[in-house]
């Protein structure tokens, strides 16, 4: 992989650059660094190689490209005419052994049919769905004659046809002026992972894309265990990303962050692999979070909803169903363990247990309470038309004005205790009895009053 200066010198700079990469060696340790290499050298390295990378038939010492804090590689498994690597097999093994994340890549022929090289790179690299794999990779820097509509439709097919064989969400290389020329800045790509090439300052995403993940760097890097030059690339994120990408146990989740967007939609992209849930997996990502469990399905949990559900005390259980549709400004969403329930004047809150219970009873959103203010607090949770307090003899609901005095008061804490039984309206008024005595609502001169 190389970017040239123009699109259509790729394939002619592949032998060029192994010849000038000893020169470009001695441009950096006299200093000449390749602008933005300082920005990479922060971040999350790895490299990508092909035959190139065995000149003379050297083998790479996987091992010793660990130890230099390399993390991930990328391999060349296919490519022209779908012939297989034939260092693919031996690099591909080793450098799993040796502990890196490991992606393999197809060289796109797009003069020929997508299914049959995307059928080609599965043959020789399988699911990609062992520990530490990436998904495929489609290298798109050729347009084998085709116009921007039908180099668009061709790369389509090919990461269909791999995703549907896989369950993995493939990932897409290429360069910036292949990408504003031969592809003409098209949009309909951001759901994959952009392995971006660009030597020089750090690139800004693609037309389509918010972010690349993977960024190509440079392709005279020096790293041990490697004869000679090879191509060097970083993450745009934490190690916590990386392994998340290489970690494709669960095909439901991958296919609802596909549908959400991928790695440029509504979720972003993972943060940390899959963990165990109650019946099943969950996922959690920049801004969101999947589950997927045999009883409940496939669910997505989103902002804002998401936010609170990843703070509230104690388990709220799996998500059941989708976030409601916004209804009046209110988003509700129901897991095993409750709801959550969004407004923009409460923010999300979460309701549980037998205040849920009595919250149903009463109507939910349309019942007196309305939309809860807060998580419960000990014995007692708020809602914009009063509070709900557990006792020993249920869960009661103090109303309004007489909630907002008793809170005055103490609440629970107070000298009244706890509600003792449920409003009942007295004259043209309602009563509360307590524990220790009662609050009266009243009109008076048209003001509401508690005495």
């Amino acid at each position: 992989m190389f970017q040239p200066v123009t699109w259509v010198t790729v394939g002619r700079w592949r032998v060029v650059r192994t010849r000038l990469s000893s020169l470009l060696f001695v441009a950096l340790l006299a200093g000449l660094l390749v602008p933005g290499a300082a920005t990479a050298s922060t971040r999350v390295q790895g490299i990508d190689t092909a035959k190139y990378q065995h000149d003379g038939g050297r083998a790479i010492d996987w091992n010793a490209v660990r130890r230099s804090g390399q993390q991930f590689a990328f391999i060349k498994a296919t490519g022209h005419a779908d012939k297989q690597d034939p260092w693919f097999g031996r690099d591909w093994a080793a450098a799993g052994r040796a502990g890196l994340i490991r992606g393999a890549y197809h060289y796109a022929d797009p003069s020929r049919s997508a299914v049959a090289q995307a059928d080609a790179i599965v043959h020789a690299v399988g699911t990609t769905r062992e520990a530490n794999d990436l998904g495929i990779v489609l290298d798109l820097e050729s347009t084998g004659g085709l116009s921007p509509a039908g180099l668009a439709a061709w790369a389509h097919g090919f990461l269909d046809r791999v995703e549907s064989r896989t369950g993995r969400l493939p990932i897409l290389y290429t360069y910036v002026s292949f990408w504003s020329g031969p592809m003409r800045n098209n949009r309909s790509f951001g759901a994959y992972p952009l392995w971006l090439a660009r030597y020089g300052p750090q690139p800004a995403p693609l037309a389509g894309w918010d972010r690349w993940t993977f960024w190509q760097h440079t392709s005279s890097a020096r790293v041990p265990g490697i004869v000679g030059a090879v191509d060097h690339d970083v993450m745009c994120c934490s190690t916590g990303t990386l392994a998340a990408l290489a970690d494709g146990r669960s095909r439901p989740i991958t296919k609802l962050w596909h549908e959400l967007g991928g790695a440029s939609g509504t979720l972003g992209l993972p943060t940390g692999p899959e963990q165990p849930v109650a019946g099943g997996w969950g996922q959690a990502f920049e801004r969101g979070f999947i589950a997927t469990t045999t009883a409940h399905g496939t669910w997505a949990v989103l902002s804002p909803i998401w936010e609170r559900y990843r703070t509230v005390s104690g388990p709220m259980g799996v998500p059941v169903a989708a976030a409601s549709e916004p209804v009046h400004g209110v988003v509700l969403q129901q897991f095993t363990g409750g709801v959550i329930v969004w407004s923009k004047v409460t923010g999300a809150q979460p309701v549980r247990g037998v205040m849920l219970a009595r919250w149903r009873k009463d109507g939910g959103l349309r019942s007196q309470e309305g939309l809860p203010t807060g998580p419960r607090a000990g014995v007692a949770q708020q809602f914009l038309g009063g509070g709900l307090y557990a006792t020993s003899t249920g869960v009661h609901l103090v109303p309004g004005a007489i909630r907002d005095r008793y809170e005055q008061l103490g609440g629970p804490s107070s000298v009244l205790g706890l509600p003792a039984k449920e409003a009942r309206t007295v004259g043209s008024g309602r009563l509360v009895q307590f524990d220790v005595g009662a609050l009266l609502e009243l009109k008076v001169a048209g003001q509401t009053v508690v005495v």
